[in-house]
């Protein structure tokens, strides 16, 4: 080989190393920017719907949908704000304190004392400053969070703006010969998206009003931000469930052990209903994929991106089993695509056939 052709393909080797590099170092960039591409799929969806029940212009819809999102935003923060703000000021407050409780209880039982004896380091000072360094961190990382959201909401704006102009950006990337299969694969991921943020919207909302009247019931103290809470996390699959139930059972542990075990049975029951009614109904409708899936992939992009990578793990597998049902089974098996609710029904028949 000529020098100049090895010194050639050595720099495109480099440089092609470098921006890997670089961005495996903006890993919170590139994730970010995945969930712009969410929220913008989500607000084009919202303006879709508005277009074309108004006959109206699907970018005046678009600033109606954005503007009448800020209006409720707004509302809701001036008329549950300071209740919001108050009550998970005693969540916060609460939760060592209800740590604390927990930990003297399982002193004081004879096998809780075994399982302790076991721990390296057990004990209860130790303990309360790891929950209170613990809710610390959280603390820090909704922070964080809050930023991050702000960022990405105004991206997603701009991409919601003119989707074809960064649509087309994309495209020119990809090899002539390969760009009607990559059109395909992002129609494909646009519709797999669209139709699992709408059933997760059910899902998260059904569970938060669910768990705050449940919680409202049984007497529990911030029964309202303990709810919203619920559903938030609850965009998590599985791993959110169990988040949502830890400060509501350390916030009822304070007034006692039997609200601690009603909170555990009430959040039980909660997604009995969730798991066995709610999802059945919207995953006839929606996307999902296997549950086993769903708690591996938390985990792996948990460990790979860190808490955005948690947030964002059910997208992300979803864009992923796309990828590969597209280009893999379906170009390279050939196999001919299935029914879109299971998601292995993705490709160009099921997007012919789909209204």
């Amino acid at each position: 080989m000529p020098l100049g052709t090895f010194t050639g393909r050595l720099l495109v080797i480099l440089v092609i190393a470098a921006l890997a590099a670089a961005l495996w170092q903006l890993t919170d960039i590139m994730v970010l920017l995945f969930g712009a591409v969410l929220l913008t799929i989500g607000l084009r969806a919202a303006a879709r719907v508005v277009a074309q029940h108004s006959r109206i212009r699907e970018s005046i819809a678009l600033g109606g949908v954005f503007l009448f999102g800020l209006c409720i935003l707004g509302a809701a923060l001036w008329v549950f704000g300071s209740t919001i703000a108050g009550q998970l000021d005693n969540v916060i407050q609460a939760a060592p304190a209800g740590f604390r409780l927990f930990m003297a209880w399982m002193s004081d039982n004879p096998y809780g004392r075994q399982v302790l004896d076991q721990l390296r380091g057990a004990n209860m000072m130790g303990a309360t400053g790891w929950a209170t360094s613990m809710i610390t961190t959280i603390g820090s990382l909704i922070a964080r969070g809050l930023g991050y959201a702000v960022i990405a909401l105004f991206v997603a704006i701009y991409l919601a703006a003119q989707p074809e102009r960064y649509r087309h950006l994309c495209l020119r990337l990809v090899p002539p010969a390969h760009r009607a299969t990559t059109e395909i694969l992002i129609d494909v991921i646009g519709k797999v998206l669209r139709r699992w943020l709408a059933g997760q919207m059910v899902v998260m909302a059904a569970i938060g009003v669910l768990s705050g009247i449940g919680l409202w019931l049984l007497g529990i103290e911030a029964a309202f931000a303990l709810g919203l809470m619920g559903g938030l996390l609850c965009f998590i699959p599985f791993v959110g469930a169990i988040l949502a139930a830890v400060p509501a059972t350390l916030v009822a542990m304070t007034q006692g052990p039997g609200y601690a075990a009603s909170v555990i049975a009430m959040y039980a029951g909660v997604h009995f209903i969730e798991g066995n009614f709610i999802t059945p109904m919207v995953q006839a409708e929606a996307t999902s994929f296997p549950p086993v899936l769903a708690i591996l992939s938390t985990a792996a992009f948990g460990i790979l991106f860190g808490p955005l990578g948690v947030l964002l793990a059910a997208p992300l597998t979803l864009v992923l089993m796309a990828a590969v049902e597209v280009l893999y089974v379906q170009h390279g098996l050939g196999e001919a695509p299935e029914d879109l609710t299971t998601l292995t029904a993705i490709g160009p028949a099921a997007l012919e056939q789909t209204p």
